[in-house]
């Protein structure tokens, strides 16, 4: 692996740390110790990512969560995004699952086929998916600046 990638990625993964991802220290220090490995020996870095690939992969905001281009988003954002959407999930679920109507009034867009959803899964995840698009593209224009916080209103106060 060439010197610019394996920056890119100790970068990435050094984002991640920082943004405030909640793993343990012991997690967070053999992260570390396989970033100070490949940059002290280039010889293993491929190793190296490989092990922290599969330390990090699927884990909120993680900089190996999904498959096709890199989010131009940044770590402290992305995991932002995926603990709102998996707030979204969880609603979207249990308002599916609330009453067997809702399996009848909760249809897909006709532009993905049209008719019910197979489950509540489904239904959660096309909602997930629509939430996740419209935090990213808030960010992106500047109407929010990627954390909790600002998501949340205290007018109730």
């Amino acid at each position: 692996m060439d010197e610019e990638t394996w920056n890119n990625l100790v970068l990435e993964v050094n984002e991640y740390l920082e943004a405030g991802s909640g793993l343990s220290s012991g997690l967070t220090q053999i992260i570390n110790l396989n970033t100070q490995i490949g940059t002290d020996n280039p010889d293993e870095r491929e190793a190296c990512e490989k092990a922290l690939k599969a330390l990090l992969k699927g884990r909120d905001g993680s900089p190996f969560g999904k498959r096709g281009s890199k989010s131009k988003v940044p770590a402290t954002v992305r995991v932002a995004i995926d603990k709102i959407c998996k707030l979204v999930e969880e609603a979207a679920t249990l308002f599916y699952n609330h009453h067997p109507i809702m399996s009848v009034l909760c249809v897909k867009h006709t532009k993905s086929g049209g008719g019910q959803f197979e489950d509540a899964a489904e239904y959660a995840n096309v909602v997930m998916k629509r939430e996740r698009a419209k935090l990213q593209k808030m960010y992106s224009k500047g109407l929010w600046d990627g954390s909790l916080e600002t998501l949340s209103s205290d007018e109730e106060e």
